[in-house]
């Protein structure tokens, strides 16, 4: 791989992190920058758009960047984060200004005229996220990896579809209709995943998400932020029996737990067997996850990896606080020599 060339070690030291185990420092993915200028590539781009630009300049990232340590180089298409209810038939908006986000026009006005929910493969959104994985494949051999799309499935798709504060009143008001809806629109996460699946060689190298965690099997992020919405009773009856289909469907689940609200749910996802991490993400203004020692560490009393993030320094300042085996480090270095003595640095203090 023309952007990894200690794949194949860094393949053991994920296999060591998923086994719960290290082999001489805690996993840890580091981006370290290769010359002054800070590439950023597009989250997303417009389904009208030529695949070519973002390719261009997901090239000058990969060029301009060194994955040292876990860190693995990969390309990921998509259409934002409400991409999943465009396939089921809503329109969607790419935001004209930035273009970093894009989301769904909530057409469902009777859940009834929708039901039941089902991916159309004659859908035109859908029919383009195929071509762009089709030449996103082609971009990516030999060079990287093609991750996973942004998939905001189970409730979090009705909400695109509904809107949050109607879906809230159905909840209440049809709560069968919801339960119906929820049953119908969790297969589509498996179809989908699995047909995507088959682009980028996955069987071969692996696969990775937008959380950049690397499994040589079947992993992604499982998110649901609509929950923060929800109460406990709400949440155990709609949400997560999806979350549980999810973790159970891939080989290595990592969860994605946004917002202080959500931290209300954090017992009972700590109890799904299937998911191996939790990513904490307290949300704009708030410390960094690794200054929260008590949702890290019930994270890990429950078995569970936590995913940190930091510089270099910040790491080295807290490495040592929770237990290296459950534990991944996504770092960004200012250097590749940064990077590498960091690198050694854990080794040595490990």
């Amino acid at each position: 791989m023309k952007y990894k060339t200690d794949f194949k070690r860094a393949q053991q030291y994920w296999d060591a992190f998923w086994s719960h185990d290290i082999i001489d420092r805690p996993c840890a993915m580091v981006f370290a920058k290769m010359g002054e200028e800070h590439i950023t590539v597009p989250r997303l781009q417009s389904v009208t758009d030529d695949f070519s630009t973002n390719f261009e300049i997901a090239e000058k990232y990969l060029n301009g960047t060194a994955f040292l340590g876990e860190a693995m180089p990969g390309f990921r298409p998509g259409f934002g984060p409400d991409q999943m209810a465009a396939f089921l038939g809503m329109p969607l908006t790419i935001n004209p200004e930035s273009r970093d986000t894009s989301w769904t026009e909530k057409i469902v006005d009777n859940w009834k005229n929708f039901m039941p929910l089902q991916l159309d493969e004659n859908n035109t959104i859908w029919q383009r996220m195929k071509e762009f994985h089709k030449v996103a494949e082609e971009f990516c051999r030999d060079k990287c990896l093609l991750l996973n799309i942004d998939l905001h499935a189970n409730i979090d798709c009705l909400e695109a579809m509904r809107g949050a504060e109607k879906l809230l009143f159905d909840l209440i008001d049809v709560p069968e209709i919801v339960d119906d809806l929820m049953m119908q629109v969790r297969p589509i996460y498996k179809q989908i995943y699995n047909e995507l699946w088959q682009y980028g060689d996955k069987a071969r190298l692996g696969s990775s998400s937008g959380l950049q965690l690397y499994s040589r099997g079947k992993t992604d992020m499982v998110q649901s932020d609509y929950i923060c919405l929800l109460s406990p009773d709400m949440f155990r009856r709609f949400a997560l029996p999806a979350i549980e289909e999810e973790a159970a469907f891939i080989d290595d689940a990592a969860f994605h737990l946004d917002g202080p609200d959500a931290l209300n749910h954090l017992d009972a996802l700590l109890a799904v067997r299937e998911i191996k991490v939790i990513q904490w993400v307290p949300g704009a203004g708030r410390k960094i996850n690794h200054e929260w020692p008590e949702v890290i560490d019930k994270i890990q009393a429950a078995g569970k990896a936590a995913l940190l993030y930091g510089t270099c320094e910040e790491i080295k300042s807290i490495h040592g606080r929770y237990k290296p085996e459950l534990l991944v480090y996504c770092v960004n270095a200012e250097s590749e020599t940064e990077g590498r003595d960091f690198l050694e640095w854990l080794k040595n203090n490990t």
